[in-house]
């Protein structure tokens, strides 16, 4: 049940449901469970970086967006006005 589980949440790209399911991991009871697992495992771990570095470029275009807008942004000169 836990792999299928597994399965179905790297799938779907469900990261909260992997974190649940990997705190939870049971002991298999053979060995071909076991790789399969560690197989799975392994593919979780690469879409999950993935999905960092997806995150990152994201990220890092917001950034020079933003940087551009307040580099391209007019700002009136401040003046002081006194009257006697």
């Amino acid at each position: 049940m836990w792999l299928t589980n597994f399965k179905k949440a790297i799938i779907l790209k469900e990261f909260e449901t992997l974190a649940h399911l990997i705190d939870e991991m049971p002991h298999f009871e053979s060995l071909v469970e076991m790789e399969e697992a560690a197989y799975l495992l392994n593919h979780a771990k690469s879409l999950l970086e993935t999905e960092k570095s997806t995150t990152f470029a994201s990220l890092q275009q917001i950034k020079n967006t933003v940087d551009f807008l307040k580099a391209t942004e007019s700002t009136p000169a401040s003046t002081i006005n006194f009257k006697l």
